[in-house]
């Protein structure tokens, strides 16, 4: 599946899919109250990883409303991605997403599971900065 984020303005971005279906979802969402936290939750699931995490159960077909999505993964997912957009927010350390993994989901913590989660935050906010007004971030989630 493709995502595409889509910088509308500072206040505003759109997030688009194309499944491998060849179905193709877009919405226009807050950046403030959003982006962090569809970032966070693509760290999280493609460190982890987890298949039916919010952008897995995207892939298959849900809507990217989140309503009616539910596992056990995706608990998972969310438990953690509160936590990461804080961190990512805060350009926390390393260190600091360690602790936030041990409090959420203890048995998923280690230094090397927070340091990729760390680097790929750290990456898709350093993309999505030098992503200019109109332009795009393009994403590739993998299919199952």
């Amino acid at each position: 599946m493709d995502i595409v984020f889509t910088k509308i303005s500072n206040e505003e971005h759109s997030v688009q899919v194309c499944r491998a279906d060849n179905s193709v979802e877009e919405t226009k969402l807050n950046s403030r109250d959003f982006l962090r936290h569809d970032l966070a939750h693509l760290a999280i699931e493609t460190e982890v990883p987890l298949q039916s995490g919010y952008w897995g159960l995207v892939a298959g077909g849900s809507s990217l409303s989140g309503s009616e999505m539910k596992g056990k993964e995706l608990g998972v997912a969310e438990s953690l991605a509160g936590r990461v957009q804080t961190l990512m927010r805060v350009e926390a350390n390393v260190k600091q997403y360690e602790n936030a993994l041990k409090e959420a989901q203890p048995y998923l913590a280690s230094a090397d599971l927070a340091q990729r989660i760390h680097e790929r935050t750290r990456r898709f906010l350093g993309h999505w900065k030098a992503t200019g007004y109109g332009d795009s971030m393009h994403i590739e989630w993998p299919e199952n």
